[in-house]
């Protein structure tokens, strides 16, 4: 190991205590269920210190496409390489990318950039993931199976969902385990460079000031002195330094997850959120959980397995493909109806099959298999909407996560997304970092399949997805946004398997999303489309205030035959990614 993963990435020369540190349903009727089962019916405050310099990305690193000449590119939504590339990162972050890939040059596999990459996202985009979060991920190694991990908040033994809505987080646990199951080295050393964020502190870019502006209103600002300064959110180019979260960092990196799951941090997190006990810390398990596989054009889709929403992504798109979106003008009213009902009727089985498999059957096979999609497709109204029984009790649905790729040079790739459920999650800072309110996601309806149980984990929308030529792992890409992340990722990858799109192309395509009879646009549609939308009975509605709340796509590709790896960052935020050849 050499001191490059954090000299490099990080831009630190000297940082206390690291000088010479290398890093290395509602339930559809039960009969239905059954049927398709197989069963018969019968807060911290303190002072910031105004001298310490921010750490800050370069323009290339900003991703303003320039190559410097050695197979290194980064660009936002571009998937054009020097033809030499061999590994590299996708992420919400610049920082993170460098992080990634500073562990990659330093002989890193792509679990450890993946590991060491989300910690730092969760440093740099503290609203979006990090210690007091959870998520999921697929990995995917040429010529092996593939596998799906899940390590997201769970319900409190109590069996009851404290008025916070905030679960047991499950982040640290899920890095160590998918580390040892797959990582090289020491998994201390890939919490090093976001420690070292953390202290040195960051830059804040416009993404962030303008979360931290929306947020205020319902954040606990006289608690959040680093972000709120004076009671006023930090602007952009401001330092954001964060101590108390690098102490954090630092007891998670000497005393492993158990400095969470019976430690002190769980410790102040039971003292601070009622309703949780510091037993319910201690079991929590990481589950591999089956992968959710399909077949699309030709190619295999992985996506990560329920609770989260490989399922309905599966189903969306071999749905689409059975109502023949591949010889549908993807502007016209036709391509528009048949992807959003595709939609429509994958979200019915989500709410009435897909729950935690460690409490509920969940027909995965059957769900996924093309000829129950087909006759899925087949009950589409050309001119009409599926009718579905929709879920009640549900709060609201998370709203925001964040995305990482990885490619090492040996091929195999890692797709995750982290998440705190919310923007901030809770709203609620304990040593630093915010704790998700990840439980709202869960049915209040005691009859559902989403409804809570002791340990249980809530149904996501959340999908790492990873695309596979045979036994190549060929595309991996994910996106934060809610709801509404499998419906984007399914708009995206129609495009570029069906309708010759590069994937920045696609990517960059404009997007929608259907809500009841809403149809929700990102740009406002042409007379023919309204025209033809509105006659099949759609409301249109064109006036979302934020093109973000359409997600942010990160994505890295890999051309098996080459080793050619090339990427996406979505401009709708403030993504970034890096290839880099031998």
């Amino acid at each position: 190991m050499t001191n490059r993963w954090i000299n490099v990435v990080l831009g630190v020369v000297v940082v206390a205590g690291l000088i010479g540190v290398a890093i290395y349903e509602q339930p559809r009727r039960a009969e239905e269920r059954a049927e398709l089962l197989g069963e018969e019916v019968d807060v911290v405050e303190g002072e910031i210190d105004a001298d310490l310099e921010p750490v800050r990305p370069s323009d290339e690193e900003a991703g303003d496409g320039v190559d410097e000449g050695d197979g290194e590119e980064d660009a936002p939504a571009e998937t054009t390489s020097s033809g030499d590339t061999t590994y590299g990162v996708s992420a919400g972050h610049p920082l993170a990318v460098d992080v990634g890939m500073d562990v990659l040059e330093d002989g890193g596999n792509a679990m450890d950039a993946a590991v060491a990459a989300s910690y730092a996202l969760g440093v740099v985009e503290p609203f979006g993931s990090g210690l007091g979060g959870g998520g999921a991920l697929v990995r995917h190694e040429p010529g092996e199976e593939p596998q799906a991990y899940d390590y997201r908040e769970i319900a409190p033994q109590s069996g009851e969902i404290p008025a916070s809505d905030i679960g047991v987080p499950g982040f640290a646990a899920g890095m160590a385990h998918v580390h040892e199951a797959h990582g090289t080295g020491d998994l201390e050393r890939l919490i090093e460079p976001a420690i070292a964020l953390a202290e040195q502190g960051i830059e804040v870019d416009d993404y962030l000031a303008q979360r931290l502006e929306d947020a205020a209103p319902r954040l606990p600002i006289n608690r959040l002195p680093r972000m709120f300064p004076e009671g006023e959110p930090l602007e952009s180019g401001d330092a954001l330094v964060q101590p108390e979260h690098a102490e954090a960092l630092q007891r998670v990196r000497d005393e492993g997850p158990e400095a969470i799951h019976g430690g002190e941090i769980g410790e102040r997190v039971a003292e601070e959120v009622s309703g949780l006990e510091l037993g319910d810390f201690e079991p929590y398990e990481v589950e591999e959980v089956p992968v959710a596989r399909g077949s699309f054009a030709g190619y295999e889709v992985l996506a990560g397995g329920p609770p989260v929403s490989g399922p309905p992504l599966v189903q969306q798109l071999q749905i689409s493909e059975a109502l023949g979106v591949e010889d549908l003008d993807p502007e016209g009213a036709a391509y528009h109806h048949a992807v959003a009902q595709a939609w429509r009727s994958a979200e019915e089985d989500r709410t009435v099959f897909v729950s935690d498999p460690a409490f509920e059957d969940v027909p995965l096979e059957e769900l996924l298999d093309t000829e129950y999609t087909d006759e899925k497709a087949a009950a589409i109204p050309d001119d009409g909407f599926v009718e579905v029984d929709e879920e009640t009790g549900t709060t609201s649905p998370e709203s925001e996560t964040t995305h990482l790729v990885v490619v090492d040079p040996d091929g195999t790739m890692v797709s995750v997304t982290n998440t705190l459920s919310n923007f901030f999650g809770s709203g609620l800072q304990v040593e630093g970092f915010f704790l998700n309110d990840q439980l709202k996601n869960f049915s209040r309806d005691p009859e559902s399949i989403n409804s809570v149980e002791p340990g249980k984990r809530p149904r996501s929308f959340i999908t790492p997805v990873i695309v596979a030529d045979g036994d190549e792992p060929l595309l991996g890409l994910g996106s934060p946004g809610g709801r509404r992340i499998p419906s984007m990722l399914a708009q995206v990858l129609i495009r570029w398997a069906h309708h010759d799109e590069t994937l920045a192309e696609a990517t960059e395509a404009p997007r929608f999303h259907l809500e009841g009879r809403e149809l929700e646009m990102e740009e406002s549609p042409s007379g023919d489309l309204e025209d033809g939308l509105v006659s099949r009975g759609y409301e249109i509605v064109d006036d979302v205030p934020f093109t973000e709340y359409f997600g942010a796509v990160q994505a890295l590709s890999r051309d098996p035959g080459t080793g050619d790896v090339s990427g996406v960052a979505d401009d709708r935020r403030t993504g970034s990614w890096r290839a880099v050849g031998d």
